[in-house]
């Protein structure tokens, strides 16, 4: 059963968990724990009242804006990160590639979400970065970007 946009109800025996995100930071591949995504289009309304009795409404999209949120950032190579784009406000925004697959503890359980491709992201705060052993870790992670692209790889 769909809802009134064709979606698919979600199917709580397949959740997707914050371990399932994988994230590509221009070639690093790391993992993210609490990983919240925002992404908004403000939408303003002018009505114009006419001499004819007819009213005409035109509706002006404003800017899209996106924010992403990570507690804590895995990576398991031994790579500056801090020199990755969007680190620097200086350099080129960076296209991030953030994919929702992956299998939950039950090896039979796996979730199809798609890839979210971010593009202009820029770095605007974290919170600490430590290099232990070859795992990098950055905590508090805030991220701002102005497009967002899905692309849906599940079979369903």
């Amino acid at each position: 059963m769909a809802d009134i946009y064709n979606r698919n109800i979600i199917n709580t025996l397949q959740p997707i968990t914050a371990d399932m995100v994988l994230i590509n930071w221009d070639g690093l591949l790391a993992q993210a724990t609490q990983f919240s995504m925002q992404y908004n289009q403000p939408v303003n309304r002018r009505w114009t009242l006419g001499t004819n009795g007819a009213n005409t409404c035109v509706i002006y999209p404003g800017r899209p804006s996106g924010s992403i949120q990570i507690q804590r950032l895995f990576a398991d190579k031994n790579e500056n990160i801090f020199k990755k784009p969007g680190f620097d406000v200086c350099s080129q925004p960076a296209t991030i590639y953030i994919m929702l697959d992956g299998a939950a503890v039950d090896p039979n359980c796996t979730v199809a979400g798609g890839e979210y491709v971010i593009r202009g992201g820029l770095v605007t705060s974290y919170g600490l970065a430590v290099e232990a052993e070859g795992l990098t870790l950055i905590d508090n992670l805030n991220i701002e970007f102005m497009q967002l692209e899905y692309n849906n790889t599940s079979s369903s």
